[in-house]
């Protein structure tokens, strides 16, 4: 299936060319699976689906199941086996273009497979719009409508489709027909994975894994909670080819969508004077840095900072992030996320610190300083006539007093400044993503986000794992920031800018540990 989102082009190729057969079978007929139009077979289905009941025809091997929503698998789905070879050479012939976004990367056919006029893919389009459109009808008693939407896809090594519901314009049956070679087994990846819902109704955990079949037929009737995905292609030499859309009917009401609970927020505190100067790398403290980044931040609205803790204290706290006593949470749900998050109250405490650090009085200041942002009461405001030395200045000076006179710096923060942020500790493995999803912006006007990477040496762009911006509604992205060990990245977002990290894919097994971390917070002035 596709997902929700339209897509951009990356790339334009055309697959290697394969000559079809002698055409004139092309105007035989070609029928679906015998047992799909014997009257007792298509009586008990009809029963079966009404009642929410399973049903399976022992000798097709053709099996209705309800759960986790209603689905269906029709194994040897067109009768004529030389027909699916040349059906398979036409749509090797098409033309392919890389579509990769937030939730999915593959190659999509050019060519639409609604108009185009190669003889099988007109016979097989024809088969799936008459025939089995009435018969999907007569079963399933929707009263599916004349819109179909049909393509091609070809998923190779390490191409995905993250989890989604597919509800959308009208969409009543979504259907999968798979042309992959006959030697393709489970451990290649690539099947049809099936979600349970939560008490939230959002996807819970895979169920169901339906793994593909040549010539096999797969439909799912689309509602609130058909959550499902295309497992990642583990296999570098096969290609999972596959014709898939939807039939479409009269919509259905939807519940209203679940809203999660706001992140949370809170003020920072204060630290030890010798705390912060001995964990930041000096040449960050440096008033004369500090204007030369703060420029480039103002004009390009990024950065980012390599080596931005001290040596000896980077590796401590990777070490300390490594630790096996602390609890890994895994966070979803996952047609928004899948990653794991360290729990707080089982970090060492190295990691502590560095929290502690990120929260504090010193580091917002600091931030204000790199950013040019009102994150502190002390940072210059637009139109003051200060410069950088003297806001770094008065960086120590609120560092000093924080030693001095913890109580009176708080009360003075608490009346002048409102600034706030949320941190986590990540860590990213085969498997983990982020998607695109409408409350990235934690409902405020403006944010800096903070990444600061653990590990990733030698990260390459095609494993995945980078996080990338882009603007709501659009796919371009915007900016693409990679794991690179002791780097700070700081990127400052507006409610329309949307982030996602991409999926994590089979290739990370070439790094030693197979696994990075990071420490996530967001500034809210």
């Amino acid at each position: 299936m596709s997902g929700k989102r339209s897509s951009i082009t990356q790339t334009t190729g055309k697959t290697k060319k394969h000559k079809a057969d002698t055409i004139t079978n092309a105007e035989d007929p070609v029928s679906l699976v015998q047992q799909l139009t014997e009257p007792e077979f298509k009586q008990k289905i009809t029963e079966a689906w009404k009642k929410q009941s399973d049903y399976y025809h022992e000798s097709s091997g053709t099996g209705l199941y309800h759960k986790p929503f209603a689905h269906c698998v029709l194994p040897n789905f067109v009768q004529d086996e030389q027909f699916v070879e040349n059906l398979q050479n036409e749509l090797m012939d098409l033309n392919f273009t890389e579509k990769s976004n937030d939730l999915y990367k593959f190659h999509q056919s050019i060519e639409d497979l609604k108009v185009i006029k190669s003889p099988f893919i007109s016979k097989m389009r024809r088969l799936l719009y008459k025939d089995l459109r009435t018969w999907l009808c007569d079963v399933t008693g929707i009263p599916l409508n004349n819109k179909m939407d049909l393509s091609c896809a070809q998923y190779s090594y390490t191409d995905i489709l993250c989890c989604h519901d597919d509800e959308l314009e009208e969409r009543r049956i979504a259907f999968i027909y798979y042309l992959v070679p006959s030697t393709w087994k489970k451990e290649d990846g690539g099947a049809l994975e099936l979600f349970d819902k939560d008490a939230a109704c959002q996807p819970g955990d895979v169920v169901k894994s339906i793994v593909p079949i040549r010539n096999n037929f797969v439909f799912f009737e689309v509602s609130a909670i058909s959550f499902h995905q295309v497992a990642e292609i583990l296999s570098e030499d096969k290609i999972r080819l596959s014709i898939s859309g939807w039939f479409h009917g009269p919509p259905i009401k939807r519940p209203e969508p679940h809203i999660e609970s706001p992140l949370p927020l809170q003020p920072y505190g204060s630290i030890d004077e010798e705390v912060f100067y001995g964990w930041i790398n000096p040449v960050y403290l440096s008033p004369d840095s500090q204007g030369e980044i703060q420029e480039k931040f103002e004009t390009d609205s990024e950065i980012e900072l390599q080596e931005f803790l001290q040596t000896d204290k980077y590796e401590a706290l990777f070490n300390a992030v490594k630790e096996s006593s602390i609890k890994w949470c895994k966070r979803g749900p996952a047609n928004k996320r899948m990653y794991y998050q360290g729990e707080e109250g089982s970090f060492t405490q190295v990691l502590k610190v560095f929290l502690d650090l990120l929260r504090s009085d010193a580091m917002f200041l600091l931030l204000s300083n790199l950013t040019g942002l009102k994150l502190h009461e002390l940072a210059a405001s637009d139109g003051e006539e200060e410069d950088i030395a003297e806001s770094s200045k008065k960086s120590k000076e609120s560092a000093k007093r924080e030693s001095d006179n913890v109580n009176s710096a708080t009360k003075e923060s608490e009346r002048a400044c409102t600034a706030c942020c949320h941190c986590e500790v990540r860590q990213w493995s085969h498997g983990s993503y982020t998607l695109v999803h409408d409350e990235d912006s934690e409902g405020s006007e403006y944010a800096l986000d903070l990444i600061f990477y653990l590990g990733g040496e030698g990260w390459e762009m095609e494993y995945g794992g980078s996080t990338s911006y882009i603007a709501k509604g659009e796919d371009e992205e915007l900016l693409t920031v990679c794991p690179s060990p002791n780097s700070l990245a700081l990127i400052y977002r507006d409610k329309d800018s949307m982030k996602f990290v991409k999926h994590v894919n089979d290739r990370i097994r070439q790094m030693p540990d197979h696994q990075f971390y990071d420490v996530s917070a967001v500034y809210h002035e």
